[in-house]
């Protein structure tokens, strides 16, 4: 298992970038028998990193054995070969060059690369597309549970009715910044989440919100929700601000505040996560992904945009995971990106690329199974404005294995929180 003298001796600064799932403590007894098909596999924690607008994969893990075609395809907007960063297992694909820090960490062997990642039919939609990969479902008709919900409606039955079942249990979700609860809505509309934006979001909670009487019209129960959630951060408000305190931020790779926005939601992350509060599932989110023009600087096709992006990203993930190492907490978590879709092979004329099919996914912590998954894309000779990457992984069974793999649940779980997992599980964990 790597260790963070080696981590570090690799690391230069940089910043958080995650959502983390930490799975329930033991409760009451009625509570383990109920989740005695999750096969023990406790104290796990999933951090969720939503990139919103539609990540460039292509530009992201760059595969060099497509080098002439996309030097063809994307002139105006393609990596130098000489700048992309090089791996040491692999002459197939690099990191871009504004990802050194993400680099360190795969030649630390903690992070996994999975190219290809989407779902059938893809339309293109921003909304579509992330309503999809929130909920799990392709079809045309409204789902209103999220996949995460689903999940945390087996491991928490009952919620919100008996909980929190110890001093110490936090909400079963946590959304930092600005992430949809619609990702952890339960079957029942419950929301399994509280969303804060920052620590003092508790200091000014106005209780006193069952007052007033509700009507039985839409606005009622619109009204009657909102209370609902409201109790949740009243219970749950005194527990997440008494634990925070008690854990201070540990890392020296964090940039300043304000400067990389995802780096602060990973922080409040590792804070949480080092004062022992029980939350299984956070999710943060970095905005500004739907690069149609000005991806690049066309002076400098290194620098841009999606650079900067790109740079807070890796410079994020780095330091949340110093973080952990230094909490002692890099065993209980993993990392997971997820957008709502890809981008297209060719460039625009406008220096940048239009939505596209797969997405290329990055998942990082000390149990990933180190590496590219899969070989390189297929491409066609001459790519064309309307060409699209093949979908090489269904992102159901992706998260059907991180379910199996990392949590430990059951076929029948799996079964009523994915209905669909086309395709083999995928083998994203060291044994």
């Amino acid at each position: 298992m790597m260790n963070r003298r080696s981590f570090i001796k690799n690391s230069a600064a940089v910043a958080p970038l995650i959502v983390a799932f930490n799975p329930l403590a033991a409760a009451q007894t009625q509570l383990l028998q109920n989740l005695g098909s999750i096969n023990g596999k406790r104290n796990k924690i999933l951090v969720l990193i939503q990139l919103t607008g539609g990540n460039d994969g292509l530009n992201t893990v760059i595969p060099l054995d497509k080098y002439s075609i996309l030097s063809e395809a994307r002139k105006n907007i393609l990596i130098p070969d000489s700048k992309v960063l090089k791996l040491n297992d692999s002459s197939t694909y690099g990191f871009h060059p504004s990802m050194q820090a993400l680099q360190r960490l795969y030649h630390d062997k903690l992070v996994s690369v999975i190219p290809g990642v989407g779902y059938p039919n893809t339309d293109l939609s921003h909304f579509h597309g992330i309503n999809i990969k929130y909920t799990a479902h392709i079809e045309e008709k409204e789902i209103r549970s999220g996949w995460v919900g689903r999940y945390l409606d087996e491991l928490y039955p009952g919620y919100p009715k008996g909980y929190p079942a110890q001093s110490n249990d936090g909400p079963p979700a946590m959304r930092i910044g600005t992430v949809s609860p619609k990702i952890a809505q339960g079957i029942n509309d419950q929301d399994m989440s509280i969303g804060i934006t920052n620590i003092t979001d508790f200091d000014n909670f106005y209780s006193g919100i069952d007052k007033d009487p509700v009507s039985d019209d839409l606005g009622g129960m619109n009204v009657a929700t909102i209370r609902a959630i409201s109790r949740q951060i009243e219970i749950y408000g005194p527990i997440i601000k008494s634990y925070v305190t008690r854990q201070s931020t540990l890392s020296k790779l964090y940039p300043v505040p304000e400067k990389n926005n995802l780096a602060d939601q990973l922080k409040i992350v590792a804070r949480l996560i080092g004062s022992g509060l029980n939350t299984p599932f956070y999710v943060v989110r970095q905005l500004g992904y739907d690069t149609h023009g000005e991806q690049v600087d066309p002076s400098n096709t290194t620098t841009g945009r999606h650079a900067d992006l790109l740079a807070d990203l890796s410079e994020a993930i780095a330091a949340f995971q110093d973080d952990l190492f230094l909490m002692g907490k890099q065993d209980e978590v993993m990392g997971m990106t997820f957008s709502e879709f890809g981008r297209r092979i060719a460039s625009s004329d406008s220096y940048g690329t239009d939505h596209g099919t797969a997405e290329t996914v990055i998942m990082f912590g000390t149990n990933v199974r180190n590496g590219i998954l899969g070989p390189g894309p297929e491409l066609p000779s001459k790519v064309t404005v309307n060409d699209n990457l093949l979908i090489e992984h269904d992102f159901r069974t992706l998260y059907a294995s991180v379910l199996t793999g990392w949590f430990g649940a059951s076929e029948d779980i799996i079964k009523r929180v994915i209905s669909e997992t086309p395709g083999e599980r995928l083998n994203l964990f060291r044994s």
